[in-house]
């Protein structure tokens, strides 16, 4: 019994050196990489995202102006290790995320990050605003919904005891009140509806190009996506589409606004297969 006793103690105490002496080793980064969005969910231009563990910054990256066919403005690179090292993560560690303003810094705390393997990404949208009511829109819009509201006379908007209704769709224009505030459109007003394609029509002199009209928000991120009706259950997948009607023009992935009024927009699909359903996406 001490012999054995002995023998696993040689091993553990070996077992113990050999990790001790395991040289840490840089991995591919872990990347986070989505939207940082305002209280409107307007996506800003200015700020800094950071990730942290256990308090110790990791990363950076400033947030930028979508100048490139992304629907994304930060993209952070964690640097990834096989060794537990105060300047790195490993795999499942503990991350939390915050966002510099210049006016504010905001610190994630309805989202638990855990380091995926290194070289993978992780899409996530980040609102910088303080968000303590329980319908998951930012405190500074629903005050301000709330005084437009009742300058606006429609009382009847919130509940009975005042309450914000998100799945209620106050207008009638088929979008509920919280898409509409994702989307970045008027909840008392059918007629900027932004999730909603107003026109799908052939191009004229082109049957085989097909518009598609809808009132974007501003500093919004849209794409499209095209479903095959002949098949069983639809299944949804992303298709470029044409900014413009000429023939050859660039192909994008998404439709970005700015902070310009919104107005109603274009895009051109290219007709497939014999049966298709097409629809907007809010990225």
């Amino acid at each position: 019994m001490k012999a054995k006793l002995a023998t696993l103690c040689a091993s553990a105490l070996a077992s113990a050196a050999l990790n001790a002496a395991t040289p840490s080793v840089s991995l591919p980064p872990f990347v986070i990489t989505g939207r940082v969005v305002d209280y409107e969910g307007a996506g800003l231009s200015s700020a800094e995202v950071r990730v942290r563990k256990n308090g110790t910054l990791l990363a950076r990256s400033n947030v930028c102006r979508f100048e490139s066919d992304t629907s994304a403005n930060y993209a952070v690179a964690v640097p990834m290790s096989n060794n537990d090292i105060p300047a790195a993560a490993m795999t499942n560690d503990l991350l939390t995320l915050e966002v510099d303003t210049g006016d504010k810094t905001y610190s994630a705390t309805n989202v638990t990050i855990n380091a995926a393997n290194p070289g993978r990404t992780l899409k996530l949208n980040i609102q910088a605003a303080n968000c303590t009511n329980p319908y998951g829109v930012a405190d500074k819009y629903l005050l301000l919904l709330r005084e437009y509201v009742y300058a606006m006379g429609e009382d009847g908007f919130f509940g009975p005891n005042g309450e914000y209704l998100p799945d209620a769709d106050y207008d009638h224009d088929g979008v509920s009140n919280y898409d509409e505030y994702l989307a970045g459109t008027d909840p008392l007003w059918d007629g900027d509806a932004g999730l909603r394609i107003l026109s799908f029509k052939p191009v004229d002199g082109n049957d085989e190009v097909m518009e598609a009209t809808f009132l974007p928000g501003r500093n919004r991120a849209y794409s499209a996506e095209r479903a095959d009706t002949s098949d069983d259950g639809l299944a949804f997948e992303p298709r470029q589409h044409q900014q413009e009607k000429a023939k050859g023009a660039p192909a994008k992935n998404y439709l970005i606004t700015g902070d310009e009024d919104p107005e109603v927009r274009a895009i051109y699909l290219y007709k497939e297969g014999d049966s298709s359903l097409y629809r907007l996406r809010l990225e």
